[in-house]
């Protein structure tokens, strides 16, 4: 398993922050892993997202991931889906935490790979991705602030 956290303050509430990660189109704009969004929708304070996308630059298949929206705290997993199903699951989330004027937001990405692809991917990825969570949360901040 890969696990990867990274934070930022930003001077936004909340809720402008949510509703940012919730919009995918939005998103991949600090989020470079994320391609070309297939579907979203939103029932409630559950969303519905699909993408493709890129790990280091290798395209992979489209993923599907399914989010909830619980106050301050943002949790999203796969949707197994095939082909993706075959090699890896993952889940993470976003943590908000209200400062005065501002918001520190803590992001968790985990991705587990599974056998064979595993051997090679996580090498391949480990110090990448948290170098990656890192420079996402820089151009979150960027883009919220600059709104």
């Amino acid at each position: 398993m890969i696990e990867s956290i990274a934070e930022a303050t930003i001077k936004r509430p909340p809720e402008a922050i949510i509703a940012f990660v919730t919009d995918l189109e939005q998103y991949k704009r600090a989020d470079w892993k994320i391609g070309r969004v297939l579907e979203c929708r939103r029932e409630g304070d559950v969303f519905f997202m699909r993408h493709d996308g890129k790990l280091r630059g290798v395209p992979g298949p489209a993923v599907s991931l399914e989010m909830r929206v619980n106050g301050m705290e943002l949790r999203y997993k796969d949707v197994s889906t095939f082909p993706s199903s075959l090699a890896l699951t993952f889940d993470g989330g976003f943590d908000l935490f209200p400062e005065g004027e501002s918001t520190r937001v803590v992001h968790t990405e985990r991705f587990r790979f599974k056998p064979p692809v595993r051997w090679v991917a996580e090498p391949f990825l480990r110090a990448w991705l948290q170098g990656d969570i890192e420079k996402e949360m820089v151009r979150l901040r960027e883009l919220l602030e600059a709104q």
